[in-house]
């Protein structure tokens, strides 16, 4: 299934519920979901866990060749449709901005980590309406929350690049290389 085969509603469905997939295995059993982000299914998982794990690891490439192809149709000046698509592609990158900040702040508050550049939820008055029950989550080391946390960093840099926030990304990617150094 393509995107052009969907209308726009169905689109914008289907990435929150491969969004929502993605996060909720990332906190549930980080250590699992990144071990098998190079790995084949075992023939004893579920058809349906392996297809969740395939589009939760070709999410990120879906991704980025949504933002290219817009990037391509916003610059093409031939396009009648120019103005729609830069639209279409401020909202997307909103939309991708939000899900990583997100995302990132649930693994922090889950996880337990303290990044110096994050703003605590409870600084903002905001308090999570999510039931995250800490009995099905699987505790993952150290080293795994820093990276995945890192990944979301250097994403929020891709985004803000993408969005001409030259600044922004430089602090996104400054906060990823501190967080962990090669």
């Amino acid at each position: 299934m393509t995107d052009s085969k969907l209308g726009p509603a169905e689109v914008w469905t289907s990435r929150q519920a491969l969004q929502d997939l993605y996060q909720k295995m990332l906190v549930t059993d980080l250590e699992y979901a990144l071990d098998k982000k190079g790995d084949q299914c075992l023939p004893s998982e579920s058809l349906l866990y392996q297809i969740e794990l395939h589009f939760v690891f070709s999410w990120n490439h879906a991704f980025k060749n949504q933002i290219t192809t817009l990037q391509g149709q916003a610059k093409n000046r031939a396009n009648p449709n120019r103005s729609e698509v830069q639209a279409n592609l401020s909202l997307f990158l909103e939309a991708a901005s939000g899900f990583y900040t997100q995302l990132l702040q649930e693994l922090c508050t889950v996880f337990n980590v303290d990044l110096p550049c994050r703003v605590k939820s409870s600084q903002l008055g905001i308090i999570s309406n999510k039931q995250t029950h800490t009995s099905a989550i699987v505790k993952p080391q150290s080293s795994s929350c820093s990276y995945i946390c890192q990944h979301c960093l250097v994403h929020l840099g891709d985004i803000a690049r993408y969005r001409n926030q030259t600044s922004q990304a430089e602090s996104y990617y400054r906060h990823a290389a501190q967080l962990v150094p090669s």
